[in-house]
């Protein structure tokens, strides 16, 4: 009987273990999301600055296009 609840408790022990490594986990993953999602605005930010410069030159080129 002793040994039944060695064998349980010790069970119970690595299932805790890995109740935990999975939390830390989603902790981790919920983490890099976060940062994931941020360094995805600054991209389509970027993004944009860089279409409005190149509609701005493509503009620019047909001002001096007509001119010509």
């Amino acid at each position: 009987m002793e040994d039944l609840f060695v064998k349980l408790e010790t069970r119970i022990s690595n299932i805790l273990q890995k109740y935990e490594k999975l939390q830390n986990n989603i902790k981790n993953m919920e983490q890099s999301k976060i940062v994931l999602s941020r360094k995805n605005e600054i991209l389509a930010t970027r993004n944009q600055i860089a279409i409005s410069q190149i509609e701005n030159m493509v503009s620019r080129l047909k001002a001096i296009e007509k001119i010509s």
